[in-house]
């Protein structure tokens, strides 16, 4: 499902205009979509306040308001603005529904008296500038202090439609109707606690007009590989691991048990002795010694791999210190297979996430936010836009698919694209989980995945399980069975 920044859904718009599209046509969609919500928390012959802004929201609420009448229903309308200043297509339905009598009308200085079965937040949508003040400001807290079931045209009035930024304050409502897509607002913290059930009314501008959005959310499994039942282990593909280090032994084991619960024919844990024989073994994950130095792979070990035997490469869990960071550098830009990169492996590149646009094959860079900042050189905020910003930085410098975990999950692709995956919760932050994703990840690409729909599809799964180990139990969930769950995720639609 596409998201569209407050600009991106303008060009949208503006492009269906020129293309003959009349804005009027678009309006009376969006009053009917939000009018049919609304009539959900209204008995027959209800009330509704309409608070109506002086923008094209507000316009969309007042042609709301006019098919709530025809269906019936009273009408109050608590218009903020001079009548003045309103324009185009909304002054139109100022005009049409300024000659009903049927409606109450309240000015922007007073305060609507009576009773309201639910209320319309007409106000402000995408065109929020600056801090609620005044008038709007009045009418929020009038809404809070009332507690009646708001329906919001677009985005709830106070949340900022690019970042889900509260402008010091914000209507919370019971259902938001978006207007040709959904807004970051919608699924951002903290914008997401104040849309309640979101409702996507296209408008006609979808799949037309936004198509082409770079920002998606990933509501369903993206397409797989996939083999037939009958096919034998290699054709689903060889995953090779290379992680571990004597003192982080059980992170190349949950990478490896990543891969093979994410479906691959065959695993390869290549390590050092002391993870090779660690008690956490998996008798169906075939082992490679690698030479080591002080408990740890030696990087120069890899250069002697050609890794014919492997359709894709994860590396980089638990391999501890980097001290030669250059030498690893040259071991992993030598392995010319797809490459799932985390953890210790990403400190290599810190800040000089450049040199991997060098690789040929597919890569899938899985930074958490502290590696992110490290790989960048350069501060990033934990906001969820910019956290965004961040994961089409990491994907436009190193050339990289760049899943940036966390709460969402971003997954951008260097020519601009990225996947937002709204699933999962506190259970995937405990230790090991980020292992686990690196290796379903690695078991997509070995079975012909390309990159960005196998970093989605194991992303998603691996969020899914942690939602399904969830509603088994509060806490206390092992990174190991975020693992076991996602064999059973994989594949799943929403």
């Amino acid at each position: 499902m596409k998201i569209a920044r407050a600009q991106e859904m303008r060009d949208a718009e503006g492009r269906a205009f020129a293309a003959g599209l009349p804005a009027r046509v678009l309006m009376e969609t969006a009053g009917g979509a939000v009018a049919r919500a609304a009539s959900a928390h209204l008995p027959p012959g209800g009330s509704c306040l309409v608070v109506v802004g002086p923008g094209q929201n507000g316009g969309d609420g007042l042609c709301a308001a006019r098919h709530l009448l025809a269906q019936g229903m009273q009408a109050t309308v608590w218009l903020l603005a001079d009548p003045s200043r309103l324009r185009g297509d909304a002054l139109d339905q100022y005009r049409i529904l300024k000659g009903a009598a049927a409606v109450r009308w309240v000015d922007q200085e007073e305060t609507p008296q009576g009773m309201f079965d639910a209320a319309i937040d007409a106000i402000f949508g995408i065109s929020l500038r600056g801090e609620l003040s005044g008038a709007a400001l009045r009418a929020v807290h009038f809404l809070a202090a009332r507690d009646l079931p708001v329906v919001a045209v677009d985005l709830p009035s106070g949340v900022r439609a690019d970042t889900g930024e509260v402008a010091g304050s914000a209507v919370r409502a019971d259902c938001t109707v978006a207007l040709g897509a959904l807004k970051p607002g919608h699924v951002f913290l903290p914008g997401r606690g104040y849309v309640g059930k979101v409702v996507v009314e296209s408008m006609g501008l979808l799949p037309a007009w936004t198509r082409d959005l770079p920002l998606s959310l990933i509501g369903r499994m993206p397409p797989g590989g996939g083999q037939g039942a009958q096919e034998p282990k290699q054709s689903y593909g060889r995953a090779l691991v290379i992680a571990g280090s004597a003192q982080y032994p059980g992170a190349a084991w949950l990478a490896a048990r990543g891969a093979a619960r994410g479906g691959a024919g065959m695993t390869i844990l290549a390590s050092v002795e002391a993870v090779l024989s660690h008690p956490a073994a998996l008798p169906e994950v075939i082992l490679r010694h690698l030479h080591g130095r002080d408990g740890r792979i030696d990087p120069a070990a890899l250069l002697r791999e050609q890794f014919e035997d492997a359709q894709a490469v994860a590396i980089g869990p638990g391999l501890g210190a980097m001290e030669d960071a250059p030498a690893w550098r040259r071991a992993i830009l030598a392995i010319a297979r797809p490459l799932v990169l985390d953890a210790d492996g990403l400190r290599a590149f810190a800040g000089c996430p450049e040199k991997l646009s060098g690789r040929t094959a597919p890569t899938v860079i899985t930074p958490h936010l502290g590696e992110a900042r490290h790989l960048l050189g350069h501060a990033v905020g934990d906001a969820p836009h910019e956290r965004l910003a961040a994961a089409e930085e990491l994907a436009r410098r190193t050339g990289a698919v760049a899943l940036l975990k966390g709460q969402p999950t971003f997954v951008a692709t260097p020519d601009g694209r990225v996947g937002l995956i709204d699933a999962g919760g506190p259970e995937l932050a405990s230790a090991g989980t980020g292992d686990v994703l690196t290796g379903l990840i690695a078991a997509q690409l070995a079975q012909g995945v390309p990159a960005r729909p196998a970093a989605e599809r194991a992303a998603l799964a691996h969020a899914r399980a942690g939602e399904r180990l969830r509603s088994t139990a509060a806490r206390g969930h092992l990174a190991s069975e975020i693992a076991d769950c996602a064999a059973l995720t994989l594949g799943e639609e929403s």
